[in-house]
């Protein structure tokens, strides 16, 4: 409970910092301060995934101490339920999807884009659980395989993916019979959850080893499941697998009592949640920041490159003006045959007065006005094209990190270059980078501390 209470304290700490010192930013760049803010909000969440009949409702129900999920050997439950303690004047029951994306004091409402028919597969329900006072549970359903977002009505490893990113620890379960062979869990880890979030807050458990027949049986499902997940991740050094079982209601015989360990180690890891959650959001708020810091960046450099060759030109602008202002009514006369007495003439014959500036300044003007045409039409949008078209050539990549990062900001960047060039070139982007940088190197380093300590 302590842990959860410094959560909140640090959200809401880094809600304030974020609106007052990065919110301009975010708008001029076009960034969303909600994609940040959204994983401020509420408890802790631990995410709960795997094939049908993996255990995961039957896993659920022990953590609550409570049969609240449906349990069964076929897919037994066609929604995602977040799962809660309800607040002090509440009572237990549920609230359906809608009405959860609506509420602006919850992490959900990006879900609504996924559509009304995913929505009436969504809810909260509100159970007296001493576990879920401080985190939220999400049991989802099982995931199938050669089944499309037609079979489903709405796109299930999307939901997966925008719930995982919200989640501060995501739990794989699989069983002994589909060791990592179902097609959406073979999308879900290639794809959705490196999308979503880094393998630190994935937990993989082999579940209901209480099935396989003996040792060797155990010893291949095993070895599959790595397998697969070694084809799925595409690395050879494989995470910790949970090995376990539901001993719930039933004799434990001398070769299972070595597993049930690891049942209860798999049910620490999770009660660890509310002190990920402390280095999730500060991990989630550096990141983001960091990204914005690279946009800005590039484009300082985009400015400061264009400022360069504006400069040459308008050195030969200069040049083409005083050469106007000079000697342009002297070709005047020699064509047109006026005006009678030239600019360097009333110099000469000692004649000059405020008179004689008018043409000479005409064509100065003239001079400057096809500079400004030329920058405007041509030499501008020529520039724009060019760094389009070179768009890396405005980062400086010095680390595999800063390369990443580059990577989720860069079509950012050139569209904000192709629809928009001239406005940024009026924006302080060197000072928003600094700033940006001071926010990660003293003000995140500071919570660090804090959380370090806590």
């Amino acid at each position: 409970m302590k842990q959860v209470k410094k959560a909140r304290e640090l959200a809401a700490e880094l809600q304030e910092l974020l609106n007052k010192k990065a919110g301009q930013i975010f708008e001029k760049y076009g960034f969303d301060m909600a994609e940040v803010t959204s994983s401020l909000k509420w408890k802790p969440l631990v995410l709960i995934i795997g094939n049908y009949s993996s255990g995961k409702s039957t896993f659920i129900n022990e953590l609550l101490e409570r049969d609240v999920q449906r349990t069964g050997q076929a897919p037994t439950d066609d929604s995602f339920t977040v799962l809660t303690a309800p607040e002090q004047s509440e009572s237990e029951g549920d609230i359906p999807g809608p009405t959860v994306v609506a509420d602006e004091n919850l992490p959900f409402t990006s879900l609504r884009r996924f559509g009304e028919s995913f929505l009436s597969h969504f809810l909260i329900k509100k159970v007296q659980s001493q576990i879920l006072q401080d985190i939220a549970i999400i049991d989802t359903p099982g995931m199938l395989d050669s089944v499309t977002e037609k079979d489903r009505g709405y796109d299930y490893l999307g939901v997966v993916g925008e719930l995982a990113g919200l989640s501060d620890l995501i739990v794989l379960m699989f069983d002994p019979h589909k060791a990592g062979t179902i097609k959406e869990t073979y999308h879900a880890i290639r794809k959705t959850l490196p999308a979503a979030v880094g393998e630190d807050r994935v937990v993989y458990v082999l579940n209901r080893i209480d099935e396989c027949e003996n040792v060797p049986d155990l010893v291949r499902a095993y070895g599959t499941l790595c397998w697969n997940l070694s084809q799925m991740t595409g690395r050879k050094d494989m995470p910790h697998i949970f090995i376990t079982f539901s001993p719930v209601g039933r004799d434990i015989t001398p070769d299972l009592e070595v597993w049930v360990s690891e049942r209860e180690e798999l049910k620490k890891t999770i009660a660890t949640a509310p002190r990920m959650r402390l280095y999730h959001i500060l991990q989630e708020v550096d990141v983001k920041l960091r990204e914005v810091a690279v946009v800005a960046e590039a484009m300082e450099n985009f400015k400061s490159r264009f400022k360069k060759r504006l400069k040459s030109i308008w050195k030969t602008a200069a040049a083409a003006a005083t050469g106007g202002f000079l000697f342009g009514d002297v070709l005047m006369k020699l064509i047109l045959g006026f005006p009678g007495t030239t600019f360097l003439e009333s110099l000469l014959n000692g004649t000059f007065g405020i008179s004689s500036l008018l043409w000479p300044s005409v064509w100065a003007l003239v001079a400057m006005a096809l500079t400004a045409l030329y920058v405007q039409r041509f030499s501008f949008p020529r520039f724009v094209k060019e760094t389009v078209d070179n768009i890396d050539s405005l980062c400086k990549i010095d680390t595999a990190y800063k390369g990443d990062l580059w990577k989720r900001v860069r079509d950012n960047v050139r569209s904000m270059i192709e629809k928009n060039a001239r406005h940024l070139l009026w924006l302080p982007h060197g000072r928003f980078y600094r700033r940006l940088n001071d926010m990660v190197n003293k003000d995140l380093k500071k919570m660090y501390e804090q959380v370090r300590n806590a």
